[in-house]
């Protein structure tokens, strides 16, 4: 393996690949739309369960660009499948896909800092970089506007505002692709002691790689050494002498400094962060207050985050959960009730219409007892999935189920899960299949393989008309709302069962780390 090298620049004619970047819920995937309209591919990265959407977009010059949309991702550090796709083709490590040409990260303005940490990971990756700076009329309305121009200046590449949803911008991005830019390498003022180390085992990578790379992008690759990073465009790296020896040594004298350098590392990107975000802001900043993190403790609290004191609050977040969790059930069955009950006399009234002058006999029986009660059974049951499936989505567009996915992890990791665990089980709910695939956001592969093992045991869609019809028929004589807690406790015993079965897992099969 040979240290991995990058244009300077974007190719100014012709076709060119451009991966497009960002933290989930940033817009990324709405920018995607805008820019490729209908021309899109949707397909599955080879080996992965990771979607791999590509389309096409028209530049202004008349060229096609190749728009690669990778799955959305908080670091480059490859700890779950998605970040690990997204890693190997921003470093050009697939086969499947091109290396980039440029890299469009999308970035929510209202969420500037915590965007800006992938960000200061892919001005360390070295290719031409372009900011689509989402969400802008959300940050005014919050009080922390950005000026795109103090942004692009602090980070050395063009800053593009856009408004994805009603895709303004999009053409002002499009002419920014030929301009994208290999932002600076920053200072992140790392410890001194750290900095030596970096430039000993940076020396080392300039003498051992023969690709002309420069030297500030060497000692990015050795500080990712450094701190454990140990990505497959590098990986090879720490078994070649004298890389090997020099990060073991480096490891030892840092230890002994008490320095513990992925500790160093992520509180020197965040520092930088702070201070690009503080250059970025085009709020009147008091000169006492050098930092923007600062002013967002000084303004009155969002309503947001006035809601997030009681919905992820460890004693009335779990209330307003039962809560939310026992008002979806009971809404199933009485909304559904009148449309359910107009379906079934619906059906009835056409089957007799259709089987009385036939008479009695065999096509008579099969048409009413056979086709209609058949056909009518399946069909009766579709309000109550439909409801089911649209009080999810509006629980998952409104933001709830990701606090519900926070709240749940004190209860989940005592059973021996993951807090993400609990978005594949709740979509299992609607179906195991989607909620299996969405378990490969778990970092860790047990945790991962308990979801996968467990998601099985949720009471899927498919079982909902059998238990509405088993309860429908055992407790007729119980309204709506008793009806529903049964309905609860034949969740609750799925719930049970999976619950059981990743503790023994965790204690057995799975037992241990990663």
């Amino acid at each position: 393996m040979t240290c991995c090298t990058t244009a300077d620049t974007v190719p100014a004619t012709g076709a060119i690949t451009i991966a497009l970047a960002g933290n989930p819920n940033s817009g990324k995937t709405t920018l995607f739309n805008a820019l490729t309209g209908l021309r899109q591919k949707v397909a599955n990265y080879p080996g992965v369960t990771v979607e791999k959407k590509t389309g096409r977009c028209r530049l202004p010059d008349g060229a096609w660009a190749t728009i690669v949309d990778l799955p959305g991702t908080y670091s480059l550090i490859s700890r779950s499948p998605d970040e690990l796709v997204a890693m190997e083709v921003l470093r050009g490590l697939r086969k499947d896909v091109p290396a980039p040409d440029a890299v469009i990260v999308v970035v929510d303005a209202s969420n500037l800092q915590r965007n800006l940490y992938l960000v200061s990971q892919l001005i360390e990756l070295g290719r031409p970089l372009v900011v689509a700076l989402n969400m802008m009329d959300i940050a005014e309305r919050r009080g922390t506007p950005i000026s795109p121009d103090r942004l692009s200046a602090a980070l050395g590449v063009p800053v593009i505002p856009i408004v994805g949803h009603k895709k303004r911008g999009i053409n002002e991005l499009k002419h920014a692709i030929r301009k994208a830019a290999v932002a600076p390498l920053p200072d992140f003022s790392l410890p001194a002691a750290m900095k030596e180390e970096v430039a000993l085992v940076g020396g080392a990578l300039a003498i051992i790689c023969d690709e002309s790379v420069s030297l500030d992008r060497h000692l990015a690759t050795a500080e990712r050494l450094l701190v454990g990073d140990r990505g497959p465009d590098i990986e090879s790296l720490v078994k070649r002498d004298p890389v090997s020896k020099l990060l073991e040594h480096a490891s030892d004298r840092l230890a002994r400094r008490g320095i513990d350098p992925m500790q160093a590392d992520v509180e020197a990107h965040y520092r930088w962060i702070e201070q690009v975000a503080s250059a970025a802001s085009s709020a009147d900043v008091p000169s006492a207050s050098p930092h923007l993190i600062q002013l967002n403790y000084q303004r009155p609290p969002t309503l947001t985050e006035r809601a997030d004191r009681i919905l992820i609050h460890k004693f009335w977040g779990l209330l307003v959960f039962a809560a939310v969790m026992s008002l979806l059930f009971v809404s199933i069955f009485w909304l559904a009730a009148p449309l359910m009950n107009g379906i079934q006399n619906s059906i009835n009234w056409l089957a007799n219409k259709v089987t009385t002058p036939l008479g009695d006999g065999a096509l008579h029986d099969l048409l009413k007892d056979g086709i209609f009660a058949g056909v009518g059974t399946v069909i009766v049951f579709v309000p109550q999935i439909a409801l089911l499936f649209f009080f999810l989505a509006i629980l998952e567009d409104s933001g709830y189920l990701a606090r519900a996915a926070f709240l749940m992890d004190r209860l989940l990791s005592r059973v021996g899960l993951h807090g993400k665990s609990f978005i594949p089980l709740l979509s299992s709910f609607a179906c195991a299949i989607p909620g299996i695939m969405s378990a490969r956001t778990i970092e860790n592969r047990k945790d991962r393989l308990a979801t996968i093992f467990v998601a099985p045991f949720m009471s899927c869609s498919a079982r909902l008309p059998v238990y509405t019809l088993l309860i429908g028929t055992v407790f007729a004589t119980f309204g709506p709302v008793k009806q529903a807690g049964v309905m609860l406790a034949c969740y609750a015993g799925g719930i049970l069962a999976a619950v059981s079965t990743a503790c023994i897992f965790k204690l057995s099969l799975l037992k241990g780390g990663a």
